[in-house]
């Protein structure tokens, strides 16, 4: 599709006793920023179906919010996915800023979370659900970052006990996929205990350097260690998309706006 790659990973569980009876495919989007695909998203959704997913998986920032927020596109995405797959989504930072910043939203994020509840979206604020799939229980789980976190020019601390302390403890039976805007805080979430992190925030470095990988992150630190790809500490894993949109900065260079088929083994 034009203007938008697709990446694919595995995620082999064997080894953690809770396989599926059969593969099935999960789609990981973030940071589509409020971009528009086609007509009604049709080259998106196009691309989505014939993946022949089970489930989405949104790990923030759908809208944009800057001088105004930007989010029918985003909307109309996620009403077209949910009359076919179940959709599950965290916030971003610019959610996030909906949220917080009433002084410039006023009421807006009630306007959002309301909108995207009410067409069936499992919209994760701190939160956790489970669902079955290919009888291997999933327990998905959205955080939702401090402010903080997202400090431009700042390095974000984070520890396992600060997710504890948001989630309570990862003690469900099953597989756990963590869905966290921000992947620089990857140690943190792993030592939570979950096994699969989805993230973005990082646009994919902005631009890509081969052998290197991304040069910059939105808090404008150079060559941030978890930029685009999938990672591994011990047996947790943390799957990093490029985006599906821009925001400040349009410019990609060796870094195409992807979505993510995420196969489950």
């Amino acid at each position: 599709m034009k203007g938008l790659k697709l990446t694919r990973y595995r995620i082999k569980t064997e080894n953690t006793g809770k396989k599926p009876d059969r593969p099935f495919t999960a789609i990981l989007l973030s940071d589509l920023h409020n971009q528009l695909y086609g007509e009604g998203h049709s080259l998106l959704l196009q691309e989505i179906r014939a993946q022949d997913p089970e489930l989405i998986l949104i790990a923030g920032d759908m809208v944009t919010t800057g001088s105004e927020c930007l989010m029918d596109n985003a909307l109309s995405l996620m009403d077209a996915l949910t009359s076919r797959y179940p959709v599950y989504c965290v916030n971003g930072n610019h959610e996030q800023r909906l949220k917080t910043r009433r002084n410039r939203f006023g009421d807006l994020y009630e306007t959002y979370a309301g909108r995207v509840r009410s067409m069936g979206v499992h919209l994760l604020e701190n939160a956790c659900e489970t669902v079955t799939v290919r009888k291997m229980n999933l327990n998905i789980w959205g955080l939702e970052l401090p402010d903080a976190c997202y400090a431009r020019g700042k390095k974000p601390v984070l520890t396992a006990d600060d997710v504890t302390e948001l989630l309570g403890p990862c003690d469900k039976k099953g597989f756990h996929i963590l869905l966290a805007h921000h992947p620089g805080l990857f140690p943190a979430y792993a030592g939570w205990g979950a096994d699969l992190i989805l993230a973005g925030h990082y646009h994919g470095g902005i631009v890509r350097i081969p052998g290197i990988g991304g040069v910059i992150s939105p808090q404008l630190r150079l060559f941030p260690k978890y930029s685009k790809g999938m990672f591994q500490l011990g047996e947790k894993r943390m799957i990093v998309s490029a985006g599906a949109g821009n925001h400040d900065i349009t410019l990609r260079i060796n870094n195409p706006a992807e979505i993510v088929a995420i196969d489950f083994l």
